[in-house]
């Protein structure tokens, strides 16, 4: 790729990945030159390669000045997500780097915006490969209707991470709770209106951090995002201790650099979460998996997930809940995750709407659709519904 005359990126691990990378090391010796290759060199030379790209797709979406005057969809997301942090209690400036949506994006290159995020200082943004920067994605646009259009969800995305000096862990946890906070301010990042922003497999992670917003409230679960709310207090250590294990499992076993295993199971951690209410499942689940695990002993994601799977809802203290205002936001999550697959086109992925029967699984508490498989980017034909509502409801089909 050519590239354009301009300093390269100030690069800087963010906090919280850099957390896991020393963890990583020390757990796994082995894995050390993978690890520093794929998030010292690799990552930030893709990174460099979009925001310095010249001639092409990067250079018209990363230097592309912002004028929020002439991107409705953009200033109307990021006054969504301004309003939903402020409403939290925590300091826009602080979490967000500017007060106000103008302050934030007003006159700045698309580049200058997306490297003040969490991640834009040493990842690559998402949705914007070359395969999504193509003349055929851009469709004869405008670069101004061409962001509007495409990128309002992805950089809503982004911001949602917000910035904090301690973020949640493991890495799932901060990924599933930008989803969520994201999709809050902007639902068409989840759910595709006339446009093109929504996140394809997005609804998955979202679905495990509205889960984390039952327990906590929305409030909270903004403040935990910022930095402002330890999960360790909010969910009790023993919680937090199990769910960064869980989420460090699949690098333990593997040694494989991508800290950052998916979500498409966010049934699992809502029972890893919910367990830990009830005092008798949480001593168990701890004797037999989480302290053979700290004390250097065997253990496998697959034991983990076997024994999730093997513990029914029925036993679980959220089965016994009340529905609460969360539970109906996580059901229309949940219906909408299913009616929208991930297609790809051509070196991209699209979110796409289909209008389709969904069944209540009342004994699992999931939501089934009759795709036959798993979509384009992994996710499968079924997500976790609220305990509450499978107590309560008959199992009919749900129509759109």
């Amino acid at each position: 790729m050519r590239t354009r005359e301009a300093p390269d990126p100030e690069i800087e691990i963010p906090p919280g990945m850099l957390d896991a990378l020393v963890a990583a090391e020390l757990a796994r010796p082995d894995a050390r030159l993978a690890l520093e290759t794929h998030y010292c060199l690799t990552m930030p030379s893709q990174l460099a390669a979009q925001l310095r790209g010249k001639g092409g797709g990067e250079e018209q979406l990363f230097s592309a000045r912002i004028d929020l005057r002439r991107m409705p969809r953009l200033r109307h997301g990021l006054e969504q997500l301004f309003a939903l942090v402020a409403r939290a209690g925590v300091q826009c400036a602080s979490a967000l780097g500017a007060a106000t949506p103008e302050g934030l994006v007003q006159g700045r290159s698309f580049g200058e915006i997306y490297s003040a995020c969490h991640f834009g200082r040493s990842m690559p943004m998402l949705y914007a490969y070359p395969g999504d920067l193509t003349g055929e994605a851009r469709s004869g646009r405008s670069v101004e209707e061409w962001i509007d259009s495409r990128y309002v969800g992805p950089l809503v995305h982004e911001l949602a991470h917000l910035h904090a000096a301690e973020v949640p862990a493991p890495g799932n946890l901060h990924e599933a709770l930008a989803a969520f906070i994201g999709s809050e301010a902007w639902p068409e990042q989840l759910w595709p209106e006339e446009h093109e922003d929504a996140l394809p497999g997005g609804a998955w992670y979202a679905a495990l951090g509205g889960f984390i917003a039952r327990a906590l409230s929305l409030e909270e679960t903004v403040r935990a995002q910022a930095g402002l709310v330890d999960l360790r207090d909010a969910l009790g250590a023993p919680c937090a201790e199990a769910l960064r294990l869980y989420g460090f499992l699949p690098f333990l076993e593997t040694g494989a650099p991508h800290l950052l295993s998916d979500a498409f199971q966010p049934g699992r951690w809502w029972k890893l979460i919910d367990l830990h209410r009830a005092p008798r499942l949480a001593r168990d689940f701890h004797r037999r998996f989480v302290d053979p695990l700290l004390c250097g002993g065997p253990g496998t994601q697959r034991d983990w997930d076997a024994a999730l799977d093997a513990l029914p809802w029925q036993e679980l203290p959220s089965w016994s809940d009340a529905p609460a205002e969360m539970d109906g936001n996580l059901a229309l999550r949940a219906d909408r995750a299913l009616r929208v697959r991930a297609e790809r086109r051509g070196m991209s992925f699209r979110a796409v709407r289909h209008d389709v029967p969904l069944q209540v699984d009342r004994a699992r508490c999931e939501l089934r659709s009759p795709w036959p498989d798993r979509d384009a980017v992994g996710a499968p034909p079924f997500i976790a519904y609220p305990p509450p509502l499978c107590r309560t409801t008959d199992g009919a089909s749900r129509t759109a």
